[in-house]
């Protein structure tokens, strides 16, 4: 009674505030505060962007924070990571509106129902922090929130601290601020604190509404008087507030947390009689007050008088996620019952409760609990997979003592246990609990962990720095040898430590897949510069695949006692050095020196078809270094070094005294040598002794060994090496006496005729080539690297010689012959012949000639340059016509350029660049520069820089920081500063690379430094120490402010001295991120190779940067950073993302998107329609029917409807509509699958089939599929059909498409489209009657407000063009909120076009027409 009088008293100062009464309840303010105002601050956002550096960051903000407002408009509810994912983004970018930071804190109370409330506090106060840290401004709106989420957590504070907290920042409280400071007296029971609240209230003359009412309910009820808390009613009556929905809940609330049922039912049926509407959320809400009090027992009656409304299931989710979080899953297992559950096409239950499964096992709930509610679910028939759910849920939360024996119960239920099921286990347990893992996984599972769970998992969360001792301990955990020794090298690669991978790789023989090293190998190269360890590994690669072989050889021997046979084995090292080419494109030609001049120091050796490969891939940076090296690596004349105790040798390994004696050995015990003896010739042949040579043979022929017809080719091969061309001819004619059949291959009979020409032995020559001459032109394997290469230095002496006509005669020979296929290479020296004579009119009569017959222009940049130098304007403007008629206007308009540049016609040049409508080709002049840098020519790279003075559809950058190279590498430091001030002269900005690179050359030559240099890793440190200990100067301040003063004596604030900060320097990171804000990729990379080690980028900066390589066609680059990306569990941004998967599939680059497929998950790949790209690839790479066959057969493993529906969603819906459209000769065998599919209620590729039919006018056939399969299914894609309708004008089509839509369960909005397409037809052809048929007819059938807006005003204006009057009034425009309803049946939501059923809460009225 003390309280009610208290209460009473409290009416006085509520009876003066009757003229300030705001009359509206907590359900109102809630909507007002988040729901219903969602979208309007989702529209602030579009204009509260500052216009900065930052703009796209903030914008990628703002998508996030809408994905929020979103999601609660939709489910109510959010998750951490998404909170947490904004959070991270706020501070990469630094940067958030007021606004924006209000949504965050917002969403960190009961919107998070699946964490703990403390995990929830946690989370906004970092969020809070991390707001002031950044100075966001935030006003008292933004205080109220904080103490909204605080009240909804139960977070304990002093409403007397944070309103002087408040008050301290000058920050004026609002009623709401003092609602909600009665709110948390209420909380504790404290009425006292309560009231002295309210005296602040009545002060300051502030309205009081429900809310405080509703808090002093609370209020009684906590300080155990429910009596008082009844009594609020009457209170509220005397002044002037009628109690609501919301008051009355509050009070079921307070009986239901002391258990009095009795009250409960009586406040109840006082409602029934009052007629005031508890909804479905407010039964809830008095079921988890039972609940969490002790009498959950009692909520089996108020479960009853649910209405499961619609909003039911998704209110119902949340408080059974509170309450499991509570402890109490019994309740929410009776609640998860009452939930409507809906149906699959095929009418059977969809099963629920997975999210109930998941929150117990997140919330570390018994396991035996988790089990028994595992197996109630499944017996109910609720969820048959609830075990291999909840599994799931407690690997992927690293939860090991839920997981483990949730993975025993599944195993003894007989389901498969897989090697990824470990994966989260491995990851989240501490580094001396991994190998326990992976004892369990092979002890208790029967589950060997592969390579890829070793090198993937085990070993980077081992934490172990001794490589020795990771592969020990794998052996001790039960992996095998070559496993554990192979992830090891993995690994060790992957975070560049080359060195020891090498010293792992000698110490343990192994097989190691080259496809997989390959790029670790390369990646590991490129950060250590160690090339003898490179060569190391390389070597080891390639012994590995020999070991491999030699046991499949031995295992065939042993299987079949039959000799062994030459294999095919696949050329690694070649495949290692081309990717080196292409990944080292700065420095390609010293770095393929070294590792050349490595690999043939080590006797390996590469295919005379990866040496083509790479000497046209340097082209014109193809040096006669590089040359001679891929030779003799491509020669098959290199034998691999011994290596120490590499154990059994092959034969052709061992020395020729080595082989004689192995001989003599063999024949000691009466078995046959002959195949030892043909290895003894080839051993004298390949050490090119021709004495000794010479001798074997003679010794052989004494014993009546038969010497084969290709030993006698060798030998003839071997004469010609050591010139003596007479005991060749003799050699030659006595293998035509034994066989006038027998040709030699091209490389002899092509050596054999060069040495006799050399000694002008011209018939005997020709002789040789026409006996010896083929049939059929060329094959791969005569037309080596090495013998091309003969062919080469064979014409080219001669050309040097300037013998025309001997050189003509030759070149006609050997392609008479079929010895060589004319190439540019090739045909070189037939240009080169007549320029060496200067007689130019003869060279460009050739050259025009060339063009003619074989389609090439060999020398034609050195001919350009001689006529330049002539001025013979007719010639050049003749050659530069030839060219064009082969390699188009544009490129041969570059090369003219680049020809009159390096003459030094810098004004012609510049005349060509600014021809109207010349398209931009960046890579042209970027190629040109390296070129021209490799080679040292300064003054053709200062002719570029002039040429292209002033033109802004060229980036100068490039050229610029070339040129300073070169000046850096001819040591000319005064040109490299002038380079800098004409930058200046000119307006071109230097990038912090260029800066950088000069600054460091004027520093080595003790040159004064004019300008900023771009912060280095020493200064970056300092100024990091520096800001370190300002931070805590400032801390310690914040302290002090902070600090409670006692209100009898204020102490004076002490005053912190004052530190000067350095002046501000821009680290790597500011200007890798300015380079990339200046389009320049080459500045971009630099920046990112030279971070120290704690410097770091975002995978939005690397988003960037992958962009511009890709824009730059860098393909190869831009995928080293995908990959960077990928292998840090990280992806590139969506968009970008999308955009370079698009120009690999556009490349038919398969291998790439494979490899970067395995590495995203199911729902990554569908965010970027990866399938649908992966199916582009192989389109564009003419495997559209394999592709097709690889569908069936994964179609055909579904071995469940899960596994199927699992097919249909990964199914390239995009990519199918491409397959048809561009090969309806596949339509029968996709049919085939699409109904493989259907058979599984899999409707997705039947729904594609039937657009391409319905398109291309087979409406038979399209019409079978509708009846068959489609005219009952609840989702369906139509757009691209009604896209193409309205790009033919094709009324028929869209007709057809109407009728068929007419007669389906799709929703009105989706039919509407079909209509709006019609109409928009019609009008179009000018047919505004027939248009308004069209209208009629729709509207018999569905709402107005479901035909496109667009269309009706379209229509409108064109009746009214003949003064007819538009019988209809068109809707108003929707909002984005209201839209957001109906988005689902919109067909342009979709990616694939998906349209949806939905059953609308109100049916809209039909149009009325407009009355005259």
């Amino acid at each position: 009674m003390a309280s009610i009088l208290r209460t009473g008293k409290l009416l006085r100062y509520f009876a003066g505030f009757t003229r300030n009464v705001v009359v509206n309840s907590v359900r109102e303010n809630e909507a007002s505060s988040l729901l219903t105002n969602a979208p309007c601050l989702c529209g602030q956002f579009q204009n509260g962007f500052a216009t900065n550096a930052a703009a796209k960051g903030e914008l990628n903000l703002e998508k996030q924070i809408r994905r929020l407002d979103q999601d609660v408009r939709r489910i109510g509810r959010i998750s951490r990571r998404d909170l947490e994912e904004v959070l991270d983004e706020i501070r990469t970018h630094r940067t958030a509106t007021s606004s924006q930071s209000l949504l965050v804190i917002r969403c960190c109370g009961n919107l998070v129902p699946e964490e703990l409330p403390e995990v929830r506090t946690a989370l906004v106060q970092e969020i809070w922090k991390t707001l002031n840290a950044l100075n966001v401004p935030m006003d008292i709106s933004h205080y109220n929130a904080l103490l909204r989420v605080y009240l909804e957590n139960e977070h304990g504070f002093a409403p007397t601290d944070f309103l002087a907290e408040i008050e301290a920042k000058g920050i004026e409280p609002n009623r709401v601020t003092y609602q909600r400071l009665i709110q948390r007296y209420c909380q504790q029971g404290d009425i006292d604190g309560a009231t002295r609240i309210l005296e602040f209230m009545r002060a300051k003359s502030l309205p009081v509404n429900e809310n405080v009412f509703n808090s002093l309910i609370l209020g009684h009820s906590q300080a155990n008087d429910l009596e008082s808390a009844k009594g609020i009613l009457g209170v509220m009556k005397q002044a002037g507030l009628e109690p609501s929905a919301d008051t009355y809940t509050t009070l079921l609330c307070a009986f239901a947390r002391h258990g009095d049922l009795a009250s409960v039912k009586e406040t109840l049926t006082e409602c029934e009689q009052k007629e005031i509407i508890l909804l479905d959320k407010d039964l809830l809400d008095i079921i988890y007050t039972l609940t969490i009090h002790g009498n959950g027992e009692q909520v089996d009656e108020i479960l009853s008088k649910f209405r499961l409304s619609p909003g039911f299931n998704q209110d119902a989710v949340n408080v059974i996620l509170r309450l499991v979080n509570k402890g109490h899953e019994d309740v929410g297992l009776k609640l998860l019952r009452v939930m409507p559950r809906t149906s699959r096409v095929n009418g059977e239950p969809v099963d629920v409760g997975a999210f109930f499964i998941r929150q117990m096992v997140k919330a570390n709930r018994p396991v035996e609990k988790i089990l028994t509610i595992c197996k109630t679910l499944q017996a109910e028939g609720l969820n048959p997979k609830a075990l291999t759910i909840a599994t799931e849920a407690g690997l992927t939360n690293g939860v090991v003592n839920n997981a483990l024996p949730l993975l025993q119960e599944m195993k003894n239920a007989g389901l498969p246990i897989r090697q990824h099921y470990f994966w989260p286990l491995i990851c989240s347990v501490e580094s001396n609990q991994v190998l326990d893992i992976v004892r369990r996984m092979q002890q208790e599972f029967a589950v060997y962990p592969n390579s890829e769970t070793v090198r993937d998992y085990v070993i980077p969360n081992l934490k172990e720095k001794n490589w020795e001792r990771i592969v020990t301990a794998l052996r001790d955990a039960g992996v095998p040898n070559s496993t554990a020794v192979t992830s090891a090298v993995y690994s060790a690669l992957v975070t560049h430590q080359i060195g020891e991978a090498a010293k792992i790789m000698e110490q343990n023989r192994a097989y190691y897949l080259p496809f997989l090293f390959r790029q670790p190998l390369i990646l590991a190269l490129s950060h250590t510069n160690d090339y003898s360890s490179f060569i190391r590994c390389v070597r080891q690669i390639h012994e590995g695949l020999q070991f491999r072989q030699g046991k499949e050889e031995e295992v065939e021997q042993g299987a079949e006692g039959a000799a062994p046979v030459e294999k095919s084995t696949p050329d690694v090292v070649g495949s290692i050095v081309q990717e080196a080419s292409i990944y080292f494109r700065r420095d390609r030609v010293a770095t393929l020196e070294k590792i050349l001049k490595g690999l043939v120091k080590q006797g390996l050796s590469i295919s005379s078809q990866k040496a083509t490969q790479l000497s046209e891939q340097l082209g014109s940076e193809l040096t006669p270094r590089i040359s001679e090296l891929l030779g003799k690596l491509s020669s098959g004349e290199l034998e691999p070094v011994p290596l120490p105790n590499s154990g059994k040798r092959s034969l052709d390994s061992l020395s020729i005294d080595e082989l004689e004696r192995f001989i003599a050995n063999v024949e000691s015990k009466g078995e046959n040598a002959n195949n030892i003896k043909r290895q003894l010739l080839n051993a004298c042949f390949r050490s090119q002794n021709i004495e000794k040579s010479l001798q074997v043979i003679e010794k052989l022929e004494s014993e009546n060994y038969q010497i084969p017809l290709g030993i006698r080719a060798q030998l003839i091969d071997l004469y010609t090496h050591h010139k003596r061309s007479s005991e060749a001819l003799e050699a030659y004619g006595k293998l035509k006496t034994n066989d006038a059949s027998f040709k030699l291959d091209n490389l002899k009979a092509v050596r054999l005729a060069d040495l006799l020409l050399q000694e002008e032995r011209v018939e005997e020559a020709y002789k040789v080539l026409e006996d010896n001459k083929k049939d059929a032109p060329v094959n791969e394997a005569e037309g080596s690297f090495n013998y091309v290469t003969t062919v080469w230095r064979t014409l080219n002496s001669i050309a040097e010689a300037g013998q025309a006509e001997k050189l003509t005669k030759l070149f006609d020979a050997l392609v008479a012959g079929n010895y060589i296929v004319p190439t540019n290479v090739l045909l070189g020296p037939l240009i080169k012949v007549h320029l060496v004579k200067d007689d130019i009119p003869k060279a460009i009569e050739v050259f025009e000639e060339i063009c003619h017959t074989h389609k090439s222009t060999p020398w034609k940049n050195e001919l350009a340059c001689r006529l330049i130098q002539k001025e013979d304007a007719v010639n050049l403007q003749k050659l530069t016509d030839l060219s064009t008629g082969i390699h188009g206007e544009v490129n041969s308009l570059y090369d003219l350029v680049f020809s009159f540049v390096e003459c030094g016609r810098v004004r012609q040049a510049r005349k060509i660049l600014e021809t109207p409508g010349l398209r931009t080709r960046p890579q042209r002049i970027s190629s040109a520069c390296d070129r021209y840098k490799n080679e040292g020519l300064l003054q053709p790279l200062e002719g570029l820089i002039e040429a292209t003075k002033d033109l802004g559809h060229i980036d100068r950058n490039k050229i610029y920081y070339t040129l300073l190279l070169s000046y850096d590498k001819a040591d000319e430091a005064e040109k490299a500063l002038g380079l800098w001030t004409k930058m200046q002269e000119e307006a071109v900005t230097p990038n912090d690379a260029f800066l950088l690179k000069l600054a460091e050359l004027l520093k080595r030559k003790n040159m004064d430094v004019p300008f900023v240099v771009p912060e280095t890793q020493k200064e970056a440190r300092s100024r990091r120490n520096k800001a370190n200990n300002q931070n805590k100067i400032e801390l310690a301040q914040t302290e002090a402010v902070k600090k409670p003063e006692t209100p009898k004596e204020r102490t004076p604030k002490k005053e912190l001295p004052k530190v000067e900060l350095p002046p501000k320097t821009i680290s790597h990171t500011s200007a890798f991120r300015k380079a990339i804000l200046a389009n320049d990729p080459d500045a971009a990379i630099a920046h990112k190779q030279s971070f120290s080690s704690s410097e770091k980028v975002g995978a939005l900066d690397t988003s960037r940067l992958i962009e511009l390589l890709v824009r730059a066609d860098r393909l190869k680059e831009a995928t080293e950073y995908v990959q960077e990306l990928l292998q840090e569990k990280l992806h590139p941004q969506a968009k970008i993302f999308k955009f370079y998967l698009n120009k690999v599939a556009a490349a038919a680059d398969l291998e790439t998107l494979e490899n970067v497929g395995k590495q995203l998950s199911e729902e990554q790949k569908r965010l970027v329609s990866f399938d649908n790209r992966y199916c582009h690839a192989n389109i564009v790479a003419g495997k559209a029917e394999q592709f097709l066959q690889k569908l069936t057969q994964e179609i055909d493993g579904a071995k469940s409807p899960e596994e199927a529906a699992k097919q249909a969603e990964r199914f390239p819906r995009g990519g199918a509509v491409g397959i048809l459209d561009k090969h309806p000769e596949l339509v029968p065998q996709y049919q085939a699958l699409a109904e493989k599919f259907a058979a599984l209620n899999q409707l997705g590729p039947m729904n594609v089939l039937w657009m391409h039919l319905i398109s291309s006018g087979q409406e038979t056939e399209s019409r079978q599929i509708w009846d068959k399969h489609l005219s009952n299914a609840p989702r369906l894609m139509f757009q691209r059909v009604l896209q193409s309708a309205r790009e033919q004008l094709d009324e028929k089509l869209a007709s057809t498409m109407i009728a068929q839509l007419r007669d389906s369960k799709i929703s009105e909005g989706a039919i509407g489209n079909a209509y709006s397409c019609l109409i928009d037809i019609q009008i179009t052809k000018g047919n505004s009657d027939k248009a308004m048929d069209v209208l009629a007819n729709a509207v018999k059938d569905i709402s107005l407000e479901n035909i496109n807006r667009t269309a009706l005003i379209r229509l409108k204006q064109a009746v009214e063009e003949k003064a007819l009057k538009f019988p209809y009034t068109i809707p108003e425009k929707r909002t984005k909120a209201n839209d957001s309803s109906s988005s689902s049946s919109s067909s342009s939501s979709s990616s694939d076009d998906d349209v949806s059923p939905s059953i609308p809460e109100t049916v809209p009225p039909k149009p009325v027409a407009a009355q005259a």
